[in-house]
């Protein structure tokens, strides 16, 4: 007997036009590639470079020719294959029919005669094969009972097994409900805080804070100015989004992206001598490896705000070498005083810690900087935000460059202004105490700064005076009262770094009341370049002063021995030959030479007194600042008493 054939029919394969249609295509692009995004050129020529480096493609013609040979073969294959299966079909149909008809040929031959075929009807007699249907054997109750029972258990293992599953399911629900009631919760808190939720861009299931600079006021708190950001640079702008990832267990985590390397602060730190002796403070961070949501913002606004200000701080550098200021290594450094320094960098939070305890002197002035500079880098935020309010300018095919931003410029104005009033004050104690050594009056009144604000600002706020003060142009002035006290002086000292003038200039304005005096025939209103010019003026003026007084002190002296003088006096009245020394000289009655002279000169080493006697005797006497703590005989060191010995009056 032949074996059963088997036979298997199946269609043509035909092409799916659904799959040649365009969504169909896009959705294997993003399937395989991800977003059309990442399909790019350079990566596209990536792939086949790594296909070239794996082995030599064939061409386009090759793979065709041999695409077309292996169909070729595989359809030959298909239709021996289907030969084969029609065949072994047709022998299997032939002994089915032989077998009905072999079996019916017992109750009606002459039908089966019809159907049978002549191999088999001529092997096989008819009537040969027969069928009768057999009785099923009877079961016992014992059987059934068992079988009922066992059904039994097999639906209650599976009722068991369905409680388990929703039980599970349950858990799991609650679980989850949990997770996600915690993980709304901290979106809320994050909300509330005043951080801007959004939809992270090509991730439409994904939600992502914005802690970077928008084009808008953004200020959570008004005394934390490094919040008050607004249209940063483009760099920094479109790294202030970060997503909030949901963690297993319904904590957010905040995923920054790949750019990100970590937080980082920018340091500023007082050198001397070439040592770093304090470092500006920072806030202070949680002991625990992964800090609140609160504090991994703040640190990450605080982060990117310190990166831009230390990038634009690198780009006002190249404009203020003609100040001292210079780049070395990573930092920027600028003097601050004759062996000390300023250096600023930006340093990443892990190091904080150790730098933290390796200074901990006093910190205040480096503390200074870093806020001037956070400062100052929000109020060019906030100008430029203006700025773009404002109808922007016609159109030009030349392009506008960005603008540098000034925030070293207001401190080094601020150093360079303190260093001349300091050195103005110098000068100003020095002379003070020469002229006490010598008993003679010297005062110098401060205006207050609320007298050189404008009035505008005078009840403006805190922030916005502390603004005034580092953009605007600084101003010191003081009047000074020389020993006459008919002759007033009023120094001013003016700093500014920005156009049209540069640098520190000094003026000195003069009113006296003694028309007839050495100082009336100088120019009343003076500017000096330099300290020095202005300390050798303000000597020469004091010097003269003196003259005046004691052509004063002589003249009253003269109307109380008038009578005196008339009846046998033998030398004239004091004379100033010159309005441009201070020198007197008294000549005879008798030839009309000199017979007496005084000179006095002031330096920054003293005040200087020679006097010359008719007979040609010389005498003098100096006094200095120091002689004022170190002399305790107010009579030794007094102008009068000792013009008076070597010279009377």
């Amino acid at each position: 007997m032949a074996d059963p054939l088997s036979l298997s029919l199946r269609p043509w394969p035909s092409s799916d036009k659904t799959k040649e249609s365009l969504p169909y295509l896009i959705a294997r692009i993003n399937e395989q590639k991800g977003s059309f995004r990442n399909v790019t050129e350079a990566s596209l020529e990536e792939e086949i470079r790594a296909a070239e480096a794996g082995g030599a493609q064939p061409t386009d013609d090759e793979e065709e020719g041999q695409n077309s040979k292996a169909k070729e073969d595989e359809l030959l294959k298909a239709r021996e294959q289907i030969i084969q299966e029609v065949g072994a079909a047709y022998a299997a149909s032939s002994h089915a029919l032989d077998f009905i008809s072999l079996l019916l040929s017992k109750y009606d031959s002459k039908a089966a005669e019809a159907t049978i075929s002549p191999h088999v009807k001529g092997t096989v007699p008819l009537g040969s094969l027969g069928a009768e249907k057999m009785q099923e054997p009877s079961r016992s109750e014992a059987q059934e009972h068992t079988e009922e029972l066992v059904g039994l258990g097999w639906r209650l293992q599976s009722l068991t097994r369905s409680a388990d599953s929703l039980l599970s399911s349950a858990l799991r629900l609650q679980q989850e409900m949990e997770h996600e009631t915690a993980y709304w919760q901290e979106i809320l808190s994050v909300k509330e805080n005043g951080w801007s939720v959004c939809r992270i861009p090509g991730e439409a299931h994904t939600l992502g804070v914005r802690f970077g600079f928008a084009e808008g006021i953004y200020m959570r708190d008004p005394s934390d100015f490094a919040a008050d950001m607004i249209a940063a640079h483009p760099e920094f702008r479109d790294r202030g989004m970060a997503a909030l990832r949901k963690n297993s267990d319904g904590s957010i985590r905040l995923d920054r992206g790949p750019r990100w390397k970590g937080d980082k602060r920018l340091r500023v730190c007082l050198l001397e001598n070439g040592r770093r002796i304090s470092t500006n403070g920072s806030n202070p961070t949680s002991d625990n490896t992964e800090p609140p949501l609160a504090e991994q913002l703040s640190r990450a606004r605080n982060s990117l705000f310190d990166e831009e200000l230390f990038h634009e701080l690198d780009r006002e550098v190249r404009n203020l070498i003609n100040q001292g200021v210079r780049v070395v290594g990573d930092g920027i450094r600028f003097p601050l005083e004759e062996n000390a320094e300023v250096e600023i960098d930006l340093i990443p939070l892990s190091k904080e810690e150790q730098d933290q305890a390796q200074h901990q002197s006093d910190s205040t002035i480096p503390d200074s900087i870093a806020m001037a500079l956070r400062i100052l880098l929000s109020r060019a935020h906030r100008e430029t935000y203006h700025r773009r309010t404002q109808p922007p300018p016609p159109l030009s095919e030349t392009p506008i460059p960005r603008r540098v931003y000034p925030l070293l410029r207001p401190i080094l104005e601020i150093k360079q202004h303190d260093s001349a009033v300091k050195a103005a004050q110098a000068i100003l104690n020095t002379l003070k105490r020469t002229l006490s050594s010598a008993a003679l009056s010297f005062s110098a009144a401060e205006s207050s700064l609320s007298s050189l604000l404008p009035p505008s600002q005078r009840k403006a706020s805190t922030v916005q005076t502390l603004l005034s003060r580092l953009t605007e142009p600084h101003h010191f002035s003081t009047t000074l009262v020389l020993p006459s006290k008919h002759t007033t002086l009023n120094l001013s000292i003016h700093t500014t770094l920005f156009p049209p003038t540069f640098g520190t200039s000094f003026s000195l304005s003069t009113l006296t009341s003694l028309p007839n005096s050495g100082v009336a025939n100088m120019p009343q209103i003076l500017s000096f370049p330099t300290i020095e010019k202005l300390a050798t003026h303000l000597f020469s003026l004091t010097a003269l002063d003196i003259c005046s007084l004691l052509l004063l002190q002589e003249k009253e002296d003269s109307e109380d021995t008038a009578m005196e003088a008339a009846a046998g006096a033998t030398t004239a009245e004091w004379t100033q030959p010159s309005p441009y020394q201070a020198k007197l000289v008294r000549k005879s009655i008798e030839n009309g030479r000199q017979k007496e002279s005084i000179s006095i000169m002031v330096d920054g080493q003293g005040l200087h007194l020679q006097c010359v006697t008719g007979e040609g005797r010389t005498g003098g006497y100096t006094w200095r600042a120091e002689s004022a703590e170190d002399e305790k005989d107010e009579e030794s060191r007094n102008f009068f008493h000792v013009l008076e010995e070597n010279l009377p009056l």
